[in-house]
């Protein structure tokens, strides 16, 4: 069985399907995040172990359906129809079964992530990104604390996204060398994290920094930049590292993917989402958990109604 439909070279019909099943998988993965991440959000009030388990599997969940819809740009094809219902089978089967076995429960599935990436990690300068991301599905088995999870899959995710964005919009060509520094550097970040040194984080911020230095003159410019350096404040506390999720998510991919996923025309935001996010972030490392958590709640609705009044595009077949 074939693995990929390459873009311009398959047979119409069936590269429509598998494209089709992708997004679709991708939507799944979406609302499952929602659902996740608001749950997690009331869990806070009642079980702490409950709560940081379902924000990490939303988030997970999240990044798996930003990256994956993105993927056939990525690589240059797309995986076949069976390929991605496989993968999203064992997403969700590893989150049911982390709760017991831990993240190494991720282990087939990041295998098989890293399998459909493996066509576009080298050779020409849009795949050289795909190797940040591959080394973060490499250590998602690897984590042993909810922490550790937040700093694999889903902080590679990141970086990569921000060295194609901002790289691109320094005029600056994606090279290996580029790629593999900050690949380099996060792996051995990852490394002092397990050993203790959550300071760490700020090694690959810096060479992303080097590499594709960021751009203030917009919103997502400045909380791309405030988000390199707030995942390394771990020390003083891990929602410093969580919240600032919320902040890149909201600059980046909320405002920019989630159509894709959902079929709809992008909406007009300005700068509310990213301001609700920073007041959030605020708040919860001050200690003052219902506004902070009702904010996070305003966000997931926010976007969700913004998103479904768009215009509709369904995908038409060849």
């Amino acid at each position: 069985m074939r693995l990929w439909y390459v873009i311009g070279a398959s047979e119409p019909h069936a590269f429509y399907k598998s494209t089709v099943v992708l997004v679709k998988s991708t939507q799944i993965a979406l609302y499952l995040s929602a659902a996740l991440l608001a749950s997690g959000v009331a869990a806070a009030a009642v079980n702490r172990h409950l709560h940081e388990f379902l924000m990490v599997a939303g988030l997970l969940a999240f990044y798996h359906a930003v990256m994956y819809v993105q993927l056939p740009g990525f690589i240059n094809a797309t995986p076949h129809i069976y390929a991605t219902l496989a993968l999203l089978a064992l997403f969700i089967a590893a989150m049911a079964a982390s709760s017991c076995y831990g993240y190494a429960a991720y282990a087939p599935y990041a295998v098989l992530h890293l399998i459909l990436y493996l066509r576009g990690v080298w050779g020409k300068p849009t795949y050289y990104p795909n190797i940040i991301t591959a080394a973060g599905l490499l250590l998602l088995p690897f984590a042993n604390s909810h922490l550790e999870a937040v700093l694999t899959f889903p902080l590679a995710s990141v970086y990569s996204l921000m060295y194609r964005i901002d790289a691109s919009r320094a005029r600056r060509r994606f090279t290996a060398p580029g790629a593999l520094s900050i690949a380099a550097t996060y792996v051995a970040a990852f490394a002092a994290v397990k050993a203790g040194y959550l300071w760490a984080v700020v090694a690959p911020s810096a060479a992303l920094t080097i590499a594709a230095p960021p751009r203030i003159g917009d919103k997502y410019g400045v909380a791309a930049l405030l988000f390199r350096w707030l995942v390394a404040l771990g020390p003083f506390g891990t929602h410093l590292v969580y919240m600032a999720f919320a902040v890149i998510m909201s600059a980046l991919c909320v405002p920019y993917f989630i159509g894709a996923i959902l079929f709809r025309q992008v909406p007009s935001y300005g700068p509310e989402l990213v301001l609700t996010a920073l007041l959030s972030y605020i708040l919860r490392n001050l200690g003052i958990l219902a506004p902070s958590a009702l904010f996070v709640l305003a966000i997931i609705g926010y976007a969700v109604i913004r998103s479904i009044r768009e215009k509709y595009y369904p995908p038409t077949p060849p």
